[in-house]
């Protein structure tokens, strides 16, 4: 292991010596600087017992300030990009060998040695630069993600991973025996569309990136369409095809059960949750460690059972506080669109209202059984971003599939045109006109402060200011957080930018996509790190617009109304924001929503 303390010269520890290193430490003083701090502080935890007072990631650092200019994050390739100096390959020598293999040959040793303390040099450097630019208020926000992992809380029910697990392999077996032939054969693009045009099936195709492709993935309309196809055989070979292809389900199955098989030292299988810290452009968390639980099935969304394999421990509730509407709130808010916003704050429930204007009727949440308000709602969600009628026709039947019953799906049917997504857009745009007036505020902001033209200044909206510098259009908002769009250009009359190389359009209607999913993961973040300075809960899981805490059974409704209270209360930099909050506690995960 390699260490250096403050601006010291770094040291070598040899193996056998970490523990007494580690154990002269104290933690409760101690803060940590690591490149990969899941892989890094993992190690320090569960093999050494050895937790720091606050853990810092060098590579979310990077990945907050850097991920969107470098295709690359390794500690080698952001020392290169900021001219720190080269990594070195002396690992390569030592691959696959064990320390006394090592140990055998001096010079091995001794540039295996140089090498860690390169490593430990490089990364100082790397944080030093970084840190200048790094929002303050980020720290806790990182050394919570990372706890979340590295301090598990979660107990799992192995007992029904095994029992599902065995029932999706059982269902998958199920599936290829009704179409009478193998998983290859299902599985292979080519053989499976043969089997398709057996059976009279005209097949759909979709733009791909050398000329049309068929549109046969799990979530094309036309794969969905083929389940339910009025010829049995067809449904069966879509549903073979889908349960085949779809093993998402199932790998993640077996890895949570990998993982709650390690040696856990307390006397049930702990569930670590690993989050990668602005795992998205707009500085949100994504999943880590090659399994998202941040993607698990809810109720909502099918079957909950891996988030029901997620538990409190004995004496202990999951408590989980999801802020309601959070994007189309911020939109009205931001957008300045006073009546949005007051059908949010004095609960008019804005789906009906919306759904009044389109049908031109009353509309509550009887009426056509909730499918009226079901397009409102779908409207509200969905139109705040510019989607157009074709967009917004296709989506509405693609959300309607998991959330409406079959009777529901048969009136949705009879009602749901074409003419009437266009008519539901432009209502919308209409209804709140001043949404509509921010995106083409928002494309001024691009074409001029984004871009850098010479003698514009930065923009203000609100909270967040709009600008460039130094090759890279920017949306800084509050707490000097940042989103970066590197190498901004106008092409063939429409802006771009470039991440890592990638092309990016852009609009107005995409740039407060942006800002919307930036604000609204700032409010969740300093909700939580105010209630863990200001009584010591500390989230245990996040996902979207929801944080995720375990706290005794004795406290759940006090800490519920803490929660609800907190969720509920408007920033400073955010004053008339109209917010909500749904907030349950269960035993398990799973049941919480």
């Amino acid at each position: 292991m390699g260490a250096a303390f403050g601006d010291q010269p770094g040291v070598v520890i040899d193996g056998p010596d970490i523990a007494g290193f580690l154990g002269a430490v104290d933690q409760r003083e101690c803060t940590t600087v690591t490149y990969n701090a899941l892989f890094d502080n993992a190690i320090l935890a569960w093999r050494y017992n050895f937790v720091p007072a606050r853990m810092v990631d060098g590579l979310g650092m990077a990945r907050a300030l850097l991920g969107s200019r470098l295709r690359k994050l390794g500690l080698g390739d952001v020392a290169a990009y900021l001219e720190l100096g080269e990594k070195g390959k002396e690992i390569h020598n030592v691959i696959g060998m064990h320390r006394e293999e090592i140990l055998r040959d001096p010079d091995l040793w001794a540039g295996f040695r140089a090498y860690c303390l390169t490593d430990v040099a490089l990364l100082r450097a790397i944080f030093l630069r970084l840190h200048k630019e790094f929002p303050g208020a980020e720290y806790a926000v990182m050394d919570g993600v990372l706890r979340a992992c590295i301090e598990p809380v979660f107990r799992c029910d192995v007992a029904l991973l095994q029992a599902h697990l065995a029932k999706i392999r059982d269902d998958k077996d199920r599936l290829v025996s009704e179409v009478g032939t193998s998983k290859e054969t299902i599985s292979g693009n080519g053989s499976f569309l043969a089997l398709l045009e057996a059976t009279g099936v005209e097949i759909e195709h979709k733009p791909g990136k050398r000329g049309p492709i068929p549109a046969i993935a799990k979530t094309d309309e036309f794969m969905q369409r083929l389940l339910e196809d009025e010829r049995p055989e067809v449904q069966c070979l879509a549903a073979a095809r889908l349960g085949v292809k779809s093993t998402l389900e199932e790998s993640r199955c077996e890895r949570l059960l990998r993982i709650a098989s390690l040696p856990w030292p307390s006397a049930a299988p702990l569930m670590p949750i690993p989050l990668r810290y602005c795992g998205a452009h707009t500085m949100r968390l994504s999943g880590d460690w090659k399994i998202n639980m941040q993607n698990l099935p809810s109720a909502r969304t099918g079957d909950p059972i891996l988030r029901k394999s997620l538990m409190a421990p004995p004496g202990h509730k999951i408590l989980v506080g999801d802020l309601a509407q959070i994007e189309a709130r911020l939109v009205a808010w931001f957008s300045g669109c006073q009546r949005l916003s007051d059908e949010f704050r004095h609960k008019r429930d804005p789906y009906s209202q919306l759904a009044g204007d389109i049908f031109r009727m009353p509309v509550d949440k009887a009426t056509i059984s909730g499918v009226a308000r079901h397009i409102g709602k779908a409207g509200i969600l969905g139109c705040g971003y510019g989607m157009g009628p074709e967009k917004f026709y296709k989506s509405v039947l693609a959300q309607s599939r998991a959330a409406l019953s079959k009777e529901q799906m048969e009136q949705l049917s009879a009602v749901w045109t074409s003419d009437l997504a266009e008519r539901a857009v432009y209502t919308y745009r209409r209804r709140y006109s001043e949404v509509r007036a921010m995106w083409g505020n928002l494309t001024q902001a691009l074409e001029n402060a984004w871009l850098g033209k010479l003698g514009v200044s930065p923009m203000q909206f609100g909270p967040v200011t709009i600008g460039h510098r130094n090759d890279y259009g920017y949306v800084v908002g509050p707490g000097g957080r940042e989103i970066r769009y590197p190498t901004p250009k106008i092409v063939d009359g429409d802006l771009w930018w470039w991440s890592a190389g990638v092309p990016h359009k852009i609009y107005g209607a995409a740039l407060l996509e942006n800002i919307i999913q930036f604000l609204a993961r700032i409010i969740l973040f300093e909700v939580a790190v105010r209630l863990n300075d200001t009584y010591g809960l500390r989230f245990i899981h996040q996902v979207h617009d929801e944080l995720v805490f375990c706290v005794p059974d004795a406290g759940v409704e006090r800490m519920a109304g803490i929660l609800r209270t907190e969720l509920r209360t408007e920033p400073a930099w955010a004053p008339g924001l109209p917010l909500d909050c749904d907030v349950a506690w269960a035993q398990r995960y799973g049941d919480c929503k």
